[in-house]
């Protein structure tokens, strides 16, 4: 066993434990605290846990006695000791023993002579190798000395009941004359029950936790096994299916090439044959034809009953049956698979069985089937106002009581807001720096919350209560959307591309760019994986795979076409949201790209619509240009 770990990875200098019990070199502590002063925190180093400094400093940290004695019974320190009488005569002397009762180290020689005196001759000396075996445990408790902080010289003897502390003497003397004290054997009989019951309860709790661990290990194996399990399926039934595909397509070609090569040949031959008849035809005519203009009287005479018979012959009608028609082939498809392939869902759906540890199940379906009636006019059930100007965007947080987040793009702020429009926090910092420009706004599963600043081109990570966690280098982005696999999209429109981030490290997975796009604002997702774009300068929004092929372009039409299309929502049914802030209006689009209807228009108090978002009561809420924010009931639940 080793002390060379912590912060120096030395052996421990004048070691300091502080309230976790985790100790330091009080130097090494002193450079590692970013703030001195008396009262700040800090975390400690190995278990994260926040710590306050003591009035007096590093120095107010409690002494770790404990590990002074470990390094003679139980530590293998990595510097030599010295002998301190060698040292006396100022000689450095590699230590190989020490004096339980002067607490002095000694080398071999000093050790020998050093109980030959009179008044020495009672000393217990041991080598290093003798207080490690641990057969001198006992001797080394009973004469281990441990001295005042504020007396150096004096060692602690008593217990000051009043105070529940440890002192020497002149403590005793000067400080708690007054105080009850008693023995240190006395006060170790009371502390040391309470403490091992105290530690008999935590051996209780740490098997709990590990059997919590070993049933937590369980479930991760289980569910990578089941992960891996089901991704196979995906991979071997697309493969079924692609080979049913391909066997498909090899048949119809097959039948294709059979119906048009038998056409083919019955015009051919009908081609053959009134090419013959023709040519028949001709030579008959130009015979005739010469017959008549140069022949005699007589050779007409002599001829005309043989020229008028064959005559006769090919003015009848040909015996040859109609011409052939024109053969037409198409392909008809299948529209029910054609339905469920632009859905998304050609391959099958994740069917989700979510099972706790006490063996409790329950279903939930990837897709949410509870069927609702758009309202004709929408009910607007409670607004407030942000004081964000240009609130470009807003979220619903994950837990009803924590409400909204909101973005202030021109006074470069994030406000958080009750559902009842109580503000709660705000900040306009990122660490030390002001926000620039704040876009958009999203939320991790695990609560961090993430904004867009456009004009600092950053992705800052931030906690509940709005401080700055992470920040991530990332050009000029705008609208974001977490989506179900650990990603972030965030809108690039300078970059006319939407990029996909991992939510862990910031880092950008890939990136989606399609030729239609042209100044890429706000983005969501469908429940199918699909993605939504809505792009201001195309006047459209665009729905595109995962991959990045363009499925849908909606521009709208009539009244009804977009102007300046912003933000974008999907609702649990699928329907996808877009607000177009110059005409005043939000549209209902479905999932293949059609208008279904509008949800609120100017008529319904919709003043310049930037962000929407679905709370968690199934509601709409929008962000407007100066700052309020409308809730619009749209749905009847069926």
């Amino acid at each position: 066993m080793t002390t060379n770990y912590s912060i120096c990875l030395k052996d421990f200098e004048d070691p300091k434990v502080l309230p976790c019990l985790h100790t330091y070199c009080k130097r090494c502590l002193a450079n590692y605290i970013p703030d001195n002063t008396p009262g700040s925190k800090f975390l400690c180093p190995l278990c994260q846990k926040e710590t306050k400094l003591p009035e007096d400093g590093v120095e107010g940290f409690l002494h770790n006695y404990f590990i002074d004695s470990l390094h003679d019974t139980v530590l293998t320190p990595t510097r030599k000791k010295k002998c301190g009488a060698c040292a006396v005569e100022g000689e450095d002397i590699e230590a190989m023993s020490k004096c339980l009762n002067c607490s002095e180290y000694l080398c071999n020689p000093c050790a020998k002579y050093h109980t030959r005196f009179k008044m020495l001759i009672n000393h217990k000396v041991y080598t290093f190798e003798q207080l490690h075996s641990g057969e001198h445990q006992q001797e080394v408790q009973e004469f281990q000395s441990v001295f005042c902080p504020e007396h150096k010289e004096e060692p602690i003897r008593y217990f000051c009941l009043k105070c529940q502390i440890p002192i020497c003497r002149d403590c005793k003397v000067l400080t708690h004359d007054e105080h009850k004290c008693t023995s240190l054997v006395t006060a170790i009989e009371t502390v040391k029950p309470k403490l091992a019951s105290m530690l008999e309860k935590l051996d209780d709790k740490i098997s709990v936790q590990e059997n919590d661990l070993t049933i937590l290990q369980g479930v991760l194996r289980d569910h990578d096994t089941n992960t891996s399990s089901v991704m196979k399926d995906i991979s071997d039934h697309s493969r079924h299916l692609q080979q049913q595909i391909q066997q498909q397509e090899k048949k119809l070609l097959q039948e294709v090439q059979q119906v048009s090569e038998a056409h083919k040949k019955n015009i051919n031959l009908y081609l053959e044959s009134c090419e013959v008849t023709t040519s028949t035809m001709k030579s008959t005519s130009d015979l005739v034809g010469s017959i008549l203009s140069r022949g005699t009287p007589a050779e007409i005479l002599i001829l005309q009953q043989q020229v008028g018979h064959r005559l006769q012959e090919l003015l009848l009608p040909s015996g040859g049956g109609d011409i052939p028609q024109h053969l037409s082939l198409q392909l008809q498809t299948n529209s029910d698979v054609d339905r469920e392939m632009d859905k998304g869902t050609g391959l099958g759906t994740i069917q989700q069985d979510r099972q706790d540890i006490q063996g409790i199940s329950s279903r939930e379906p990837s897709c949410v089937t509870r069927k609702a009636q758009i309202k004709n006019k929408p009910h607007l059930v409670s607004q407030f106002d942000s004081s964000c100007n240009h609130p470009y965007s807003l979220v619903t947080c994950a837990k009803p009581q924590q409400g909204y987040l909101v973005v202030g793009y021109n006074n470069n702020k994030v406000c958080r807001f009750s559902s009842d429009g109580q503000l709660l926090v705000q900040q306009s910092k990122a660490g030390n720096r002001s926000l620039g420009q704040p876009f958009g706004v999203a939320v991790l599963p695990d609560g961090t919350i993430v904004v867009s600043e456009f004009g600092n081109s950053k992705l800052n990570f931030i906690s509940r209560d709005l401080n700055l966690t992470k920040e991530v280098d990332i050009e000029g982005p705008d609208g974001l959307h977490v989506t179900n696999s650990n990603t972030i999209l965030v809108a690039q429109p300078t970059l006319k591309q939407v990029s996909i981030v991992n939510i862990h490290d910031g880092a950008t997975v890939d990136t989606i760019k399609h030729s239609s796009f042209q100044w890429p604002w706000y983005v969501t997702v469908l429940n199918n994986g699909n993605i939504v774009v809505s792009d201001t300068h195309a006047k459209a929004v665009f729905t595109l795979s995962p991959t990045g092929s363009l499925l849908h372009t909606y521009t709208g039409s009539g009244q009804n076409k977009l102007c300046e299309p912003t933000g974008v929502c999907v609702d649990q049914y699928d329907n996808i949201m877009v607000a177009d802030y110059s005409t005043n209006k939000i549209h209902i689009i479905s999932i293949d790209g059609k208008f279904v209807q509008l949800l609120a228009t100017e008529d319904d108090g919709l003043q310049v619509p930037f962000g929407l978002t679905i709370n968690h009561d199934g509601d709409i809420a929008v962000s407007q240009k100066r700052g309020m924010i409308k809730v619009f009931r749209y749905m009847d639940s069926g």
